[in-house]
This record gives structure tokens, sequence and C-alpha cells, in this order.
């Protein structure tokens, strides 16, 4: 409830005893610095707590992003387009891989009727040519330079051989590791043979000089008559009527 000003009270009462035609009231004592008291609270203390704005709620502080979680979500996304893609992968892969397989070798080529003939000649030289009864074949080339030389060698053998040695490195003729002759493989079982162990045991690249012309005599193209004796047949001496018709 307002209190009403001591001056404006007195001045009410002044004009109620004007109109009345009562003496104005005396003077009243000037009102005490100290407001009456009531038993209404103050408005002041009131208006005070009115303005007093609510304390505010802090928002939550976010839980921080571990790197991982943010790295994931940062990063782009798979497009819908591209699954059938990703499924078809495998397919392709093993379609490229067969592309990298070396096709199946022709079984009638000079190389592989050689090593068929071969097996003939694997219970002395080993299987994979590294020698067992007989010497091993990996320095064939070194041995026998000239292929015409070890075609000659394989024709007539120890007993054939007109010489003590053979071969550019002198190897000696005979002993408990003899060569036996073969007097009956043609011209083309003779160069196939001798392809097979030049180039699996000795190293002959395919494709050469000699790889082509052995390939040749064992296609029935040419004769080993037609190609000569070789050096070290020559010189050991070994008879041109060796070579065949």
């Amino acid at each position: 409830m307002t209190e009403i000003p001591e001056h404006l009270l007195k001045r009410s009462k002044e004009r109620r005893a004007a109109i009345g035609g009562d003496d104005a009231p005396a003077a009243e004592a000037p009102a005490s610095a100290t407001p009456a008291t009531t038993d209404e609270p103050a408005a002041a203390p009131v208006a005070a707590a009115a303005a007093t704005p609510a304390p505010v709620e802090e928002a939550p502080k976010p839980v921080p992003v571990r790197p991982e979680v943010a790295a994931a979500q940062r990063r782009r996304k798979i497009p819908y387009w591209a699954m059938p893609v990703l499924l078809g992968l495998p397919v392709w892969a093993y379609a490229y891989q067969a592309t990298l397989e070396p096709p199946p070798a022709d079984a009638s080529t000079p190389f592989a009727l050689g090593e068929g003939v071969y097996g003939g000649c694997a219970a002395c030289h080993g299987a994979g040519g590294g020698g067992a009864s007989g010497p091993g074949l990996t320095e064939v080339l070194e041995v026998f330079p000239d292929y015409r030389d070890h075609a000659m060698w394989v024709r007539l053998g120890s007993n054939g051989w007109p010489a003590d040695t053979y071969g550019a490195t002198d190897k000696p003729v005979g002993g408990a590791g003899a060569m036996p002759p073969h007097p009956s493989l043609t011209d083309a079982e003779l160069a196939q043979v001798v392809l097979y162990e030049r180039a699996a045991f000795g190293g002959l690249e395919e494709g050469s000089e000699e790889y082509l012309l052995l390939e040749e005599i064992a296609h029935g193209d040419t004769t080993f008559a037609e190609q000569g004796l070789g050096p070290e047949s020559e010189e050991a001496g070994v008879d041109e009527s060796a070579l065949g018709g």
C-alpha cells in the first residue's frame, strides 16, 4: 500500500476546514524522518526483489569428440552407384589373374618333344640334368659351345668318338661315365633332345639363332648334313658320314 506524503494530507485538511467553516488546524509538527510502521511489507524491497533477474542456468558443455570418430564423420561416404563396381571387383581380379598365367605349353613344339626324348637319358644325367651315373648338363654350353658338336657326341657316344677327349673343356672319353651311342635317333629327334638339354639345363635363350636353327632341323626344314660339322668334331677327326644323309 502506497504511503501519502504529509504535505498533501495537510492541504486536504485545510480545504475541508475552509469549506466547513472550521478553523484551520494548527500546524502539525513535521513528519518524523522515520516513516510510520505498518503491517504491509515495504514496496521498495518487493520492487527490488522483482527487478532482480532469475539466475540463468548454464548450458552443459558438449562432450569432446574423439579424433577417430571425427575423422570417420569427415570421411566421404561411398556413393550408391559404386556398390555394383565393388561387388564386381572379385570377378575382374579373377579374370585379370587368368591373363597373367602363362599359356599351356604346346606338346608339339621341338622343346616339348625333346623333353620326351630326354626321358631315356634321365637315368644317367638325372631328371633335372644335375647328373647321376653320368655327368650333369648344367655346363653343357661350356662343354659344347657349338650345338653341332653336342649333337655328334650324342649320336656317336664314347666308342664312336675318334679322339681321347671331347668338348671344349677336353673331358676324357670313356671311363665309368661312358656315353652310349644313339645311332637310331633321326635328325629331328636328335635336334629335339639337344635343344631341350641346352635350353632346359644350359640356359640357351629362346629365340636365339642357335635355338631357331635347332627348331628348323627338328621341323625337317634342314639337316645336320647341311649344317656340317662343328669345330670340335672336325678337330677330333669325326667323319662327315656320321652326319647322316
